[in-house]
């Protein structure tokens, strides 16, 4: 494995004077692609780079351990590295072909502080040892027989929610127990290549999961459907995960493919649309809500950029000439990587918004980024599709 340390000790040792928090699951602590890091500007030149093999994988931090996955010789890996200098801390292979388009997993290894839990594209499920490393448990091949492979491979990463390891594979997904693998639920068909997102309204809780042909509520521990609302997509391709807002009342669900976004509200039993709009289709970066704001990718596969409409009717208020690309929330900034590996800092203010500083890292650039960024431990983490991983201070 090749890795390159970039900069001086003391440049590492200052990265610590930001606020600084961890990043255990995909899309973040609170599974909506926030942080409280605080970041006032960006490194312009990276801390240490590495290679972990082709994939999209982002990667999940947790008290100075990051965790990443990449395919090399037909391999899937589960790479634990040290967060600060990228040295190898283990790593655990997993079998799986690399396919010659688009290649690599697209799944993101999550941790709940004891286990790393990781989905490869044909749909294995793996539990390992943060510690060690070692394969505690393995679901080989969810998505052969009833429930049906994607055109692009599983791309769900696993959410932890209540003691289960939950996936959108199979019409309505699966659960499992965190600890055994053993199932809760199951189910047949299509999935596709969203997150489930676990939430609670007037006290109860709920999961939502975008699956093929529709966004679906389901009972959490038995996996039953509570309500439903039709969205078909073409090449059923539900990518981004849904927006929980208003306390659970209010969904927003968004596909690329000239499709667009809608407002639902949720009741405790049915989904009804409060609005429907064009002016966001986001292929597979999921939203965010800032001050009554939603900003999000508009646009499909490398062609679009990063834009923002207003919650309260789907209106568009700004624009931005950042190219297309995938993005998350870091305190009161948004950062965001373009497609060529441009890395933005943005103040989002509505109409106002704003990008405050542009960092270039033509390595990157070599291959599509299409990975969302992670900000953690006062550290910004961004790779590309051949599998460059590299470190950018977070200042």
């Amino acid at each position: 494995m090749f890795i390159r340390t970039i900069l001086s000790g003391t440049v590492l040792l200052a990265t610590f004077s930001v606020m600084a928090a961890d990043w255990p699951a995909w899309r973040g602590a609170k599974g909506d692609g926030t942080t409280t890091e605080a970041i006032n500007t960006l490194g312009d030149t990276p801390l240490w780079e590495i290679n972990v093999g082709s994939g999209y994988s982002t990667v999940s931090v947790y008290k100075g351990k990051l965790l990443t996955a990449g395919n090399k010789d037909d391999q899937d890996i589960i790479y634990c590295l040290d967060a600060a200098t990228g040295k190898e801390i283990w790593n655990c292979p997993l079998k799986c072909a690399a396919t010659k388009n688009y290649p690599g997993p697209r799944a993101t290894p999550v941790t709940d502080g004891g286990n790393v839990y990781m989905v490869s594209r044909d749909g294995d499920l793996a539990c390992v040892d943060l510690e060690s490393g070692k394969l505690k448990w393995n679901n080989s091949k969810l998505a052969v027989g009833d429930a049906q492979n994607l055109k692009w491979g599983i791309a769900s990463s696993v959410l932890l929610s209540d003691g289960m390891a939950i996936v959108n594979i199979g019409s309505k997904g699966m659960a499992f127990n965190a600890a055994t693998g053993e199932p809760v639920w199951k189910s047949k068909g299509e999935g596709n290549y969203s997150t489930p997102v676990a939430f609670s309204y007037e006290n109860k809780n709920y999961l939502a999961i975008f699956s093929a042909k529709e966004l679906l509520i389901l009972e959490p521990r038995t996996g039953n459907e509570i309500a439903s609302y039709p969205w078909t997509t073409k090449y059923n391709v539900n990518a981004a995960d849904p927006l929980i807002t208003a306390n659970g009342s209010r969904i927003l669900i968004s596909s690329g493919y000239d499709h667009g976004a809608a407002l639902l509200e949720f009741d405790g039993k049915s989904l009804k649309k409060i609005w429907e709009s064009k002016n966001l289709c986001s292929h597979f970066t999921t939203p965010i809500l800032i001050d009554g704001i939603i900003y999000g990718v508009n646009g499909t596969g490398g062609k679009g950029n990063l834009s923002a409409i207003k919650l309260s009717d789907g209106s568009a208020c700004w624009q931005s000439k950042a190219k297309f690309g995938s993005f998350i929330q870091a305190g009161d900034k948004l950062v965001y990587i373009e497609d060529d590996g441009t890395l933005n800092l943005v103040k989002p203010a509505g109409e106002k918004s704003e990008v405050l500083k542009t960092v270039k890292i033509p390595k990157l650039g070599a291959a599509k980024c299409w990975t969302m960024p992670v900000a953690a431990e006062g550290r910004i983490y961004c790779r590309n599709a051949n599998g460059l991983l590299v470190c950018i201070a977070a200042q």
